[in-house]
C-alpha cells in the first residue's frame, strides 16, 4: 500500500509543471507543433449554392439547402503537425462485448499509452468583415481500425480545410497505435479517452500556451461549443466519449504498472518506464518517475476530476457498436450509415441509432440516421484509398455483386462520396455547434441537398441521403411503437391498433446486450424474409451483408394480396403543435413498395397522400420516383429484389399536415397506411407527430 501511495503521489506532484489530467495540474503543455510543408490551399473556389427561395408548407422541401463551400471567412493555417504528450487510457471492463460480426468475445480491461498526436488547422486570419476573432469552436475527427502505419488521421484534412476557413480549430487525431494492440481495442474506450484527453491538453493550451505555433491559440478556444466525429471505430470512440464526458472513465497508476508488467511488448515506445517498473516486484520510483517526464506521460481524468465540455455534436460514420453502446444522450447525434459498407457490412451505425434514437423526458437533444446510398466505409478518408467491398474475401455473395463498381448500380465514387461526406459533416457541425442557422432547414427535413453534396454532373440527388429525424420530446409525440406486447392490439394513446390483408406478422423488441442482434425477440417468430439466414459469410457462421438490418422495436409484415392495411384509431387527438406526421418504414422485399396513406378528422373528413411524393425511402436503390418506381422495379435491380441483396433500414417518411388538405389536425380520428402492391415485405415502426418548423 506505501508504494501505491508513493507512486500515486510522485505522479500527481508533477501535475504543475506537466498538466496531469486528474491531478489537478496546470502550466503550458509541452511537446512540437510544426507547419506541414506542402499543405497551404489552393486559391478558393467560387461560392456555390446559397440556398433556394421558400415554397410552399405542403410542399415536402421548402428550400435547398445551402453548400459549406461558401467563401471562405478566414485565411488558415498549414496542417500542423502537433506531438502534446501521451496519453494512458484503458480497454473496456463490458462483460457484454461482441467483435464485428456480433461473436461474443472475452475481453480483460489493461492500460494503455498513446500519444496525443495528429493534424491541426486553425482561422490566422479574418478575410471578411463579419468574422469573429475571439474565440473559435473546436471540432476533433477521429479515425477507426486500419493499419497502424498508415497516416489516417490526414485522410479528414479535406473536411478540416472546410471548416478551418469558416473560423473552426479542426484537429484529427492520430490513432494509429491503438489499432496495434488489443484487437484494436473494439470497445474503443481507449479513443474516447484519447479525445477527451486531447480536449484536456486543447484546454491547457488555451489557458497556459503551448508549443510552437500553437501558443496562437492561447485564450481562442470556445470549450462551450465543442463537436466530435468518428469514424469506423471512432465513431464508436465518439459514443463513448459523450458518455465519460460527463463523469469520465480514469486510468490509476497502479493499472498502468499492472499492463506493462503483464504485456511490456506494448508500451516498447517507452523503454524507460518499463525499465522502472520491470517484473513488478520492486518498482524503481525515481526511474519510474524520470520516465513520467521524459515521455510527456499524462492520465485520462477519473470521474469528478474534470470539468466537462460543452459538446454541441456527435458524428459517427460507418461507425462500429460492438458492446451495444446505450445511454448516448444530451447532445445531437447524427449517425452515418453507408449502404455499400464492405467493412463494418452488417451498418452497425443503424442498430446504434435504434438503441438510442428515443431519450428521456428531459434529453433535449434530436437524433439523425442519415443511410448514404452508395458509400463505402473507407472513401470518407482520402488516405483509406483501398474499395472495402471489392476486397473483402467473406462479404455475402449477393451483397458483393449488388454493391459492384457496374453500370446501374448503386455505388459513388471516392470524389462523389466525399463530396457528400462534406456537406453532411460540416453543415452538421456548423449548424450545431457553430449555431449556423442556414443549415436548419436541412437538418429539420425540410430542404434538399445543394448540387455540390450531389456526384458530379447531377444537380439533385436527394435519394443519395436518406434523412431520419427523431425530434426530442418537447418537439414530438410518439403514437406507436412495438416494444410492448400490447403493441398489437393498441397504440400509445389507448386506441385500437389493426392490420389486415397480412399473411405474415411479427413485433418484435429491440435486442439488447447479452442478446445478439441479429436475434431479436418477436411474437411469433420472425418471417423468413427478416431473418440474416441468406445474408452470411460464405461460411455460414455471421452476418456479412446485405438483409434486413435495423434492430428498433417494430412490425414485420408481409402479403400476397394488393392493400394489406395498417390502421390506428387516434382518439380525437390534437396534433396542432406539431406540423409533420412521421413514420418510419424498411422495404425488405422486393426492391420498392408504395405507401398510400390516409388521414380523417372527427368530422370524417379525410385526405390521402402517397408517400413516395414525400420520401425516397421507399425504393432500395438510390434512384428517384419515375418511370414506375417505386411500384415497378427497375430491370436493373430485377436480379437482386428477390434476394434481399441491398441492405434494408429503417427510414423516415415525413407528411406535412398541410398536405391532408381539409383536415382538421385539431381533431384526428385515425390513419391509415395501405400498400397498393400485390405483395411484399416492410417493417414498421414509430408513428408520431413531429415539429420541424415548417412555415406556416
Amino acid at each position: 500500500m506505501k508504494r501505491r501511495v508513493m507512486v500515486a503521489l510522485l505522479v500527481c506532484a508533477l501535475g504543475v509543471s506537466l498538466g496531469l489530467s486528474g491531478c489537478g495540474g496546470g502550466g503550458s503543455v509541452q511537446g512540437s507543433a510544426v507547419p506541414v510543408p506542402g499543405t497551404d490551399l489552393p486559391p478558393p473556389s467560387p461560392a456555390l449554392d446559397t440556398g433556394g427561395s421558400k415554397t410552399p408548407s405542403s410542399s415536402r422541401f421548402v428550400s435547398v439547402a445551402p453548400a459549406t463551400s461558401d467563401a471562405a471567412k478566414y485565411a488558415i493555417s498549414l496542417a500542423i503537425q502537433y506531438d502534446l504528450g501521451t496519453v494512458v487510457t484503458s480497454s473496456s471492463d463490458s462483460a457484454s462485448f461482441s467483435d464485428d460480426k456480433g461473436n461474443p468475445v472475452v475481453v480483460t480491461p489493461t492500460a494503455y499509452a498513446f500519444a496525443v498526436r495528429g493534424w491541426l488547422r486553425y482561422p490566422v486570419a479574418a478575410a471578411t468583415a463579419d468574422a469573429r476573432t475571439d474565440r473559435y469552436p473546436v471540432v476533433l475527427f477521429l479515425h477507426g481500425n486500419h493499419e497502424p502505419t498508415d497516416p489516417s488521421y490526414q485522410g479528414y484534412d479535406y473536411l478540416a480545410r472546410d471548416l478551418a476557413q469558416q473560423g473552426y480549430v479542426v484537429l484529427s487525431l492520430d490513432a494509429g497505435k491503438i489499432s496495434g494492440v488489443g484487437m484494436g481495442d473494439m470497445s474503443s474506450q481507449t479513443r474516447a479517452q484519447l479525445l477527451l484527453g486531447t480536449l484536456d491538453r486543447m484546454r491547457q493550451i488555451d489557458a497556459n500556451g503551448g508549443p510552437g505555433v500553437l501558443s496562437a491559440l492561447r485564450g481562442k478556444l470556445d470549450f462551450d461549443r465543442v463537436g466530435i466525429m468518428g469514424h469506423s471505430r471512432g465513431g464508436q470512440g465518439v459514443s463513448y466519449a459523450i458518455k465519460y464526458n460527463l463523469t469520465r472513465k480514469g486510468v490509476s497508476v497502479e493499472e498502468l504498472m499492472r499492463a506493462i508488467v503483464a504485456k511490456p511488448s506494448d508500451f516498447s515506445d517507452y523503454p524507460d518506464l518499463v525499465a522502472a517498473v520491470g517484473d513488478g516486484s520492486k518498482i524503481n520510483n525515481d526511474g519510474f518517475t524520470a520516465a513520467i517526464t521524459k515521455y510527456n506521460i499524462f492520465f485520462a481524468a477519473g470521474a469528478e476530476t474534470a470539468p466537462p465540455y460543452n459538446i454541441r455534436a456527435g458524428i459517427m460514420v460507418g461507425t462500429t457498436d460492438s458492446n451495444q453502446n446505450v445511454g448516448v444522450s444530451n447532445v445531437p447525434l447524427a449517425v452515418l450509415v453507408p449502404s455499400c459498407d464492405g467493412d463494418v457490412s452488417m451498418l452497425s451505425g443503424a442498430q446504434a441509432f435504434d438503441r438510442n434514437r428515443i431519450g428521456t423526458q428531459y434529453d433535449a437533444a434530436p437524433r439523425f440516421q442519415v443511410v448514404v446510398n452508395g458509400a463505402n466505409h473507407n472513401y470518407f478518408n482520402t488516405v483509406w484509398v483501398k474499395d472495402d467491398m471489392a476486397t473483402n474475401p467473406v462479404l455475402n455473395a449477393n451483397f458483393k455483386s449488388y454493391c459492384s463498381v457496374r453500370d446501374g448500380g448503386p455505388r459513388l465514387s471516392a470524389d462523389d462520396q466525399r463530396r457528400a461526406g462534406t456537406f453532411l459533416i460540416n453543415s452538421f457541425m456548423r449548424y450545431f455547434v457553430g449555431s449556423e442557422t442556414k443549415f436548419a432547414d436541412y437538418w429539420n427535413g425540410l430542404a434538399q441537398l445543394p448540387s455540390a453534396a450531389c456526384p458530379a454532373g447531377s444537380s439533385v440527388c436527394d435519394e443519395r441521403a436518406l434523412l431520419t429525424i427523431q425530434k426530442p420530446a418537447s418537439d414530438s409525440k410518439m403514437l406507436q411503437r412495438f416494444q410492448d406486447m400490447n403493441a398489437w392490439s393498441s397504440n400509445l394513446l389507448g386506441g385500437a391498433f389493426f392490420v389486415t390483408g397480412f399473411d405474415q406478422m411479427a413485433a418484435c423488441a429491440i435486442p439488447y446486450s447479452p442478446r445478439p442482434w441479429f436475434f431479436p425477440l418477436c411474437m411469433p417468430d420472425t418471417p423468413a424474409e427478416f431473418t440474416m439466414q441468406d445474408h452470411l459469410d460464405p461460411a455460414g457462421r455471421a452476418p456479412a451483408g446485405g438483409g434486413y438490418l435495423s434492430v428498433a422495436d417494430a412490425l414485420r409484415l408481409t402479403w400476397t394480396q394488393p392493400n394489406a392495411k395498417i390502421s390506428t384509431d387516434l382518439k380525437g387527438v390534437s396534433a396542432a403543435a406539431y406540423d409533420s406526421l412521421t413514420f418510419r418504414v424498411a422495404v425488405v422485399r422486393p426492391m420498392g413498395q408504395e405507401v398510400v396513406v390516409t388521414l380523417t378528422d372527427t368530422k370524417g373528413k379525410s385526405a390521402s397522400l402517397n408517400a413516395s411524393d414525400f420520401s425516397d425511402a421507399l425504393y432500395l436503390a438510390p434512384k428517384p420516383k419515375g418511370d414506375g418506381r417505386p411500384l415497378v422495379d427497375d430491370p436493373q435491380d430485377e436480379p437482386f429484389s428477390s434476394k434481399g441483396a441491398p441492405a434494408q433500414l429503417l427510414n423516415m417518411v415525413s407528411l406535412p399536415f398541410a398536405a391532408f388538405k381539409g383536415v382538421d389536425k385539431s381533431s384526428l380520428a385515425k390513419v391509415e397506411f395501405a400498400l397498393p402492391k400485390a405483395s411484399g415485405s416492410i417493417v414498421f415502426t414509430d408513428l408520431e407527430f413531429q415539429n420541424f418548423g415548417r412555415p406556416q
